[in-house]
């Protein structure tokens, strides 16, 4: 065993962030910790690798660990076999692929039997996201890792680990394997929940039923005289009794029923955009022998590349490779050799959000420019994971992750026809992703984006695109 916990408890204020009972890291492991935005997933990293203390129970160590944390800061003496394989140039200014890279290489140096890793893929491209994943998978030591890219989960995890409510759920496989046995479980609740209501109803129904019965055999018959009731009347009370009696044990069993609660559930949005919203014609967007330049460095040289209407188009490629400028290109349609179709409305989801106000609530920026109804908002908002006492938060006071939902919301429900986004699934938790997908799927729109979250785009692209060198080629095959 290389780590245990024991009654670990992390307490903000009057907030649990953490009370788990039991914890085990063996040596082997490959361990993929999710959770919500918030959940508490980094704080129990630095609980276990001895930065911040928690309010009760014990960590025991048994051995060294590294440690890759989110803010990208390396640790150590760096090998140069990792600054190779990392691809590492020695330059003073990095950018931040560049501190990903350097942390990795310098977690990697150590040779410590444990290694945790808080999302390092932050800022990575489809390369070295590729890089990391073979470094992990041949990783001597255990591993356990935060991540939101669902195909590393898949490759290199064996076990993943769930944070809800503070509490840490152990499920033996990797994150698909999770993934579908929750779903089941939610399946298995949905049908538990509906046989309580039915049955729970039509216990109800008798009782109701029985009751009414005893209230009209405290009532003379029709034909009965008052001298045959009286007569009657003992009788009928005596039975009126029994009926009552029945009642009551019916009551009495609807009290002692098992009671289901209804599994948490998403609203369903319908992204349509309807006949009058489409674009007419093949292409919402095309590049022809387009060429940019960043002072003496050329971006794009000559590059050629066809944006289907109706269709959700990726691009990939390295950082640097003139990504981001191309999608600027297209958003500013300034440049010789951009075109646009006429029909194309533009929705643009930038890195750096600089769309909302800071002084308005979440609900009031999203509906600010909405072409639909505060409930689809709403609903909206609700399957980007944003809670409902949440959206009369001000902007000024939500994590980055949460102004990132913010802003995709507001232009989800924007009535763009063309949406424009530049690597949208950053800072976001696998759930909030899962329900980014979900909404695009349905989207019948034009989509342009860049992403390198691997699961993201084979779950949606149509077509994609690789910027290299300057030029962009379309992989045929994905």
């Amino acid at each position: 065993m290389l780590l245990s916990g024991q009654n670990i408890l992390v307490e903000y204020g009057i907030q649990t962030v953490l009370d788990i009972e039991k914890l085990e890291i063996w040596e082997g492991d490959r361990i993929g910790l999710v959770g919500k935005n918030g959940a508490g997933k980094s704080t129990l990293f630095q609980v276990l690798c001895g930065k911040k203390k928690p309010d009760a129970g014990v960590i025991r160590r048994n051995g060294s660990l590294a440690y890759i944390p989110q803010n990208q800061e390396a640790y150590g003496e760096t090998d140069g076999m990792y600054v190779s394989r990392m691809r590492l140039q020695n330059s003073a200014v990095k950018s931040g692929g560049e501190r990903t890279r350097m942390a990795i290489a310098a977690a990697f140096s150590q040779h410590a039997p444990l290694l945790l890793a808080d999302e390092p893929t932050t800022n990575l491209d489809s390369d070295g996201i590729e890089q990391l994943e073979k470094m992990l998978c041949g990783y001597r030591g255990a591993v356990v890792l935060i991540s939101h890219d669902r195909e590393l989960l898949d490759r290199v995890c064996t076990q993943i680990w769930e944070l809800e409510d503070g509490k840490l759920h152990i499920f033996p496989g990797n994150y698909t394997q999770w993934y579908e046995e929750r779903e089941r479980t939610l399946s298995r609740q949905q049908f538990e929940y509906e046989q309580y209501q039915r049955e729970k109803g039509r216990l109800e129904r008798e009782r109701r039923a029985v009751m009414q019965q005893a209230k009209s055999m405290g009532k003379p018959p029709k034909r009965m005289s008052s001298s045959e009731w009286m007569l009657y009347k003992n009788t009928a009370t005596i039975q009126q009794k029994h009926v009552q009696s029945r009642a009551k044990a019916m009551e009495s069993r609807i009290r002692h029923l098992e009671k289901k609660e209804k599994p948490r559930e998403l609203p369903h949005v319908s992204m349509k955009m309807g006949e009058q919203g489409r674009i007419r014609g093949k292409n919402a967007a095309r590049a022809e022998n387009l060429t940019v330049s960043c002072g003496e460095h050329m971006v794009l040289c000559g590059a050629e590349c066809q944006i289907a209407a109706g269709k959700k188009t990726f691009l990939t490629g390295e950082n640097g490779s003139g990504k981001t400028t191309l999608l600027n290109c297209f958003v500013e349609k300034e440049h010789d050799g951009i075109y646009i179709n006429s029909d194309a409305v533009i929705g643009y989801f930038p890195q750096h959000q600089e769309t909302l106000d800071f002084n308005k609530t979440v609900l009031e920026n999203v509906r600010s420019t909405a072409v639909s109804p505060e409930h689809i908002c709403r609903a909206v908002l609700m399957n980007l994971c944003m809670r409902r006492e949440d959206l009369d938060k001000k902007i000024s006071v939500l994590s980055g992750g949460e102004r990132v939902k913010t802003a995709l919301a507001k232009l989800l429900v924007s009535g763009a026809n063309f949406l424009i986004l530049d690597e949208p699934t950053n800072h976001m938790d696998i759930y909030t992703m899962e329900g980014l997908e979900r909404l695009l799927k349905d989207y019948d729109g034009t989509l342009l984006a860049v992403s390198h979250d691997r699961k993201f785009v084979s779950s949606l692209a149509d077509v994609i695109y690789r910027v290299e060198d300057g030029k962009i080629f379309r992989i045929e095959e994905f």
